[in-house]
């Protein structure tokens, strides 16, 4: 005879790889509350990646003046728009943040740059991390002097210091990658099975010319960019391990100041002027469009901002204002756009900014900025408030190709 008593279910004995498959349908803040009903929910939490469409926020300890020693040194801290008044501390990443740089972000993966020049792809959220090759540059082949990286003692009056520039992409599946690194006057690429950098371009070494790289998986293009001066690319699509330049007509990335000033007068140029303090120019790639945009950007005494983007004329070849970027985002520090329609978190026909250079640790340049308005919208207190931070980038864990 069967007996007519069920068993009492147990949530807490649940199988580990039960928990992993629903603990990867959560949201960040709902896999943290997973975490803490028992020790076996957080131990077959750990690796878990939360569903995620919106960009976050990760700041960079800085290091000690004194000492160079920093006890938080080995974590971030996380910014997540879900909850608006808290933010979040990584886990012990046994690496060093308070002496290396990030370069570039992508998904939940940060290229970072040590003390010693060594490059490494890093998940800050899982903890792991992929060695890159060294180059010429690494310790014990130090570079020339005007190579040194931004963050080390960076001296933004020193017109003999030069930034490093990269971007990257990685599958969050396979772990496929492609680094592109700027040092001083190459342009090398990584890929995943290589463990050489190879050299795809020489460039003028300019202490004075902004700079970018932007890697589009789906076409595989890879564009690079200096003020003044037309947008570069690269295929890697063909059969050739080389990739191959693309020629492109696109018109210099310039700008005119009167380009914010739709309504022009002898007063507004001259309060424009006058008011002014800094401004930028980067390239981005639609990931709707697949157009390259160009984006301008200027800051004034008050603290008003202006942004603009503009697209190429498919006729005239050459760049006109985008009223709208309709039900996209675009996310500066990735160099993309994203979609952005009917995703709670995420605002679309917005500009997610983290500052003009390297070394992006001034709260005023860290917002969103609505296009629609012209307004920005600031970060809670509590953001800047949680560790003396170095660097902060906006990234996009989950987002894939």
């Amino acid at each position: 005879m069967i007996s007519s008593k069920k068993k009492k279910l147990n949530w807490l004995e649940l199988c580990p790889d039960v928990l992993r498959c629903v603990f990867g349908k959560l949201s960040f803040t709902d896999l943290n509350r997973a975490k803490l009903v028992c020790s076996s929910w957080y131990s077959a939490s750990r690796g878990c990646v939360p569903r995620n469409q919106i960009p976050w926020l990760i700041l960079f300890p800085e290091a000690n003046n004194n000492n160079k020693t920093n006890s938080n040194k080995s974590s971030c801290v996380l910014f997540v728009p879900d909850d608006r008044d808290k933010v979040y501390k990584t886990r012990d990443l046994g690496f060093d943040f308070a002496q290396s740089c990030c370069l570039a972000t992508y998904g939940s993966w940060l290229l970072m740059m040590d003390i010693d020049w060594n490059l490494n792809i890093l998940n800050p959220l899982t903890g792991e991390k992929i060695d890159l090759p060294l180059t010429e540059y690494h310790k014990g082949s130090p570079p020339p002097p005007y190579a040194q990286p931004y963050h080390f003692d960076f001296d933004p009056e020193h017109e003999d210091l030069y930034p490093s520039l990269a971007c990257l992409w990685i599958d969050h599946v396979s772990k496929d990658y492609l680094v592109a690194w700027r040092m001083v006057e190459k342009i090398l690429v990584n890929k995943t099975g290589s463990n050489t950098w190879q050299e795809i371009s020489r460039c003028f070494v300019s202490t004075w010319r902004r700079e970018q790289l932007v890697y589009e998986h789906k076409t595989q293009k890879l564009y690079f960019h200096q003020d003044g001066s037309v947008v570069k690319s690269w295929c890697f699509s063909g059969d050739d391990d080389r990739p191959q330049l693309v020629s492109e007509d696109y018109p210099p990335i310039v700008y005119a100041y009167w380009d914010f000033l739709p309504d022009r007068s002898k007063d507004e140029d001259e309060l424009y002027v006058k008011e002014y303090v800094d401004s930028r120019l980067n390239i981005v790639v639609s990931r709707v469009s697949g157009q390259v945009l160009k984006v301008a950007c200027a800051v004034q005494k008050s603290k008003r901002w202006f942004f603009l983007v503009y697209r190429m004329h498919p006729i005239d070849l050459n760049w006109e204002v985008v009223d709208s970027l309709g039900d996209e985002a675009l996310i500066l520090d990735m160099g993309i756009t994203v979609i952005a329609k009917d995703i709670p978190g995420i605002k679309s026909n917005s500009i997610y900014f983290s500052g003009l250079d390297y070394g992006r640790n001034n709260p005023d340049h860290i917002f969103v900025f609505d296009l629609n308005t012209h307004k920005i919208e600031t970060l809670p207190l509590c953001v800047f408030s949680s560790i003396p931070f170095s660097d902060a980038r906006w990234f996009f864990p989950g987002f894939s190709s």
